[in-house]
């Protein structure tokens, strides 16, 4: 038992105690004043009654004390009474104690609302309290974890191809005006996805909305096959593109945001050239059905399990 229990029971014992010894008496006092009348009352007939009578009344000794037996009784329900209702208000804050320091000690996914009963009072609100911020603090903690894994995944492309551009300048000096261009470009990607990666950030938590415009596929696509042309030259990974709308000289274009999804058309088609044998080929073509509009990288790699397809996008 913790020291609230303790305090609780002392706190209601003797609060209980004091209630049963003060009825006691008061209870005793009132006994003696109504027999102290009945006495009165007796004399005061035994005074009117003839000379020659004596009498039968002999004067009653009063016994003047405590109940013991009413004040034992009554402290020792007060006892049974205490214990009950001190373990009945310190159980709930025991366990949120106990829940507050899984939670300080890492432990996110410790609940007590259920573990209640059928309580319906304040230390049951707190209960329910604590388990929704022990929720919104794991899932705080899981979009950090997924904030540091995009941060990764992101930097590696422009990475990738600046050491790819560091190699051809130091094998191809004939190419290091070329290179550097490349070094340049990459170097301002890098910088631009620090900033884009805290916008990320902000719609996941839900602070800003999508800024979406008219955005040309065939356009978008041209920017991401130039980066992964240069990377797949490095590794003999021959890059394809087919449009039926590029052939026909029509526009492919969709509502959205361009940056965003440069960002997740440029993760498919570097994971292709990240896990495709050398040397193969990578295939990209789009296709417009009715509103939908389908991107398809097709590549010779192993694929992805089943268990992770349902967690890709």
């Amino acid at each position: 038992m913790g020291r609230l229990y303790w305090k609780f029971f002392i706190f209601f014992f003797l609060a209980q105690l004091t209630s049963v010894i003060g009825v006691s008496i008061a209870f005793s006092i009132e006994r003696e004043r109504d027999e102290m009348r009945r006495e009165q009352a007796v004399q005061m007939q035994a005074s009117e009654a003839p000379a020659a009578q004596p009498s039968h009344h002999p004067p009653s000794k009063h016994k003047r004390g405590l109940p013991l037996i009413p004040i034992l009784i009554g402290a020792i329900a007060s006892f049974i009474f205490a214990a009950i209702l001190a373990w009945y208000f310190s159980k709930p804050i025991k366990q949120l104690r106990l829940a507050f320091d899984n939670a300080a000690n890492g432990n996110l996914d410790v609940r007590v609302g259920a573990s209640m009963g059928g309580r319906r009072d304040e230390l049951v609100d707190l209960g329910n309290d604590f388990d929704v911020m022990a929720t919104r603090l794991g899932a705080l903690l899981q979009s950090q974890t997924r904030l540091l894994h995009q941060v990764s995944h992101e930097l590696r492309s422009p990475l990738a191809r600046l050491q790819i551009a560091v190699g051809l300048a130091r094998q191809q000096p004939d190419k290091i005006e070329s290179s550097l261009t490349r070094i340049e470009r990459e170097s301002e990607r890098m910088d631009d996805l620090v900033g884009q990666l805290l916008t990320l950030s902000r719609l996941e938590s839900g602070m800003i909305t999508l800024e979406k415009t008219t955005v040309d596929v065939n356009e978008l696509l041209k920017h991401v096959l130039e980066d992964a042309r240069f990377e797949g030259d490095a590794k003999n990974i021959h890059i394809e593109y087919s449009s039926q709308h590029q052939a026909d000289n029509k526009p492919l274009q969709l509502l959205g945001q361009a940056d965003l999804l440069h960002r997740a058309i440029d993760n498919v088609v570097r994971n292709a050239l990240k896990f495709s044998p050398s040397p193969s080929t990578i295939t990209i073509s789009t296709h417009q059905e009715n509103k939908l509009i389908s991107i398809i990288v097709n590549d010779a790699g192993l694929g992805v399990t089943e268990n992770e397809l349902a967690h890709i996008f």
